[in-house]
């Protein structure tokens, strides 16, 4: 065999395990940085001096930048419609699951995704917006699984369940705002009072 056929290409990873496991190193670290200081801002360069790899191998890995962005944030979302669906199925019911579900996310706030996107979507081609957004509606089914199954059971009124879930997910992003976690102490406190304003309005 040549030198020529055997010569790798550069950033290559040496064995598969080491390849995936370099590859989520990547989309984790772009995910925290992309989170954290939007699309534009983040360069390849900076995402490969976080995670200690090369730009050859974050080519190797992803075709681009838009690549990248969406495999991360498709990833992030996934995620999160994972960690939904553990904890409203552990929980007692829906009102504890839903006030867990918002301890946590008020406890991890990041900019809106819709923020995020409109910053993205002019280096984005319609797939990987798509793609995007299919792993975002992925968490509003699994929130609107569990709401029709308390309308079923008479423990909400009726109601388009993917509205709800779309108006929970909305009423989350008061974590974004960090006065008022000086206003209402502990995420829990929030995470309570958000719940039972969501299921028993302002009446």
């Amino acid at each position: 065999m040549t030198e020529k056929s055997t010569k790798r290409l550069p950033g290559r990873p040496k064995h598969a395990e080491e390849d995936i496991s370099i590859q989520q190193t990547i989309i984790q670290t772009a995910s925290k940085l992309f989170m954290e200081y939007g699309y534009e801002t983040v360069t390849l360069q900076q995402i490969g001096k976080s995670c200690s790899v090369s730009k050859p191998t974050i080519y190797y890995h992803f075709t681009s930048k838009p690549e990248l962005f969406k495999v991360a944030f498709t990833t992030m979302l996934q995620n999160v419609s994972r960690l939904t669906s553990h904890m409203l199925d552990q929980a007692e019911d829906l009102e504890s699951g839903l006030v867990c579900l918002a301890e946590a996310r008020l406890g991890n706030p990041h900019a809106e995704i819709e923020t995020m996107l409109r910053e993205a979507e002019p280096f984005l081609d319609p797939a990987q917006i798509q793609d995007i957004r299919a792993a975002e509606h992925g968490i509003h089914e699994v929130l609107a699984t569990h709401f029709q199954r308390a309308m079923d059971q008479n423990g909400l009124q009726t109601d388009d369940p993917y509205f709800l879930a779309e108006t929970f997910s909305t009423m989350m992003l008061m974590g974004n705002r960090e006065d008022n976690h000086h206003k209402y102490g502990s995420n829990l406190s929030l995470g309570k009072k958000l719940v039972d304003l969501f299921l028993r309005g302002a009446q």
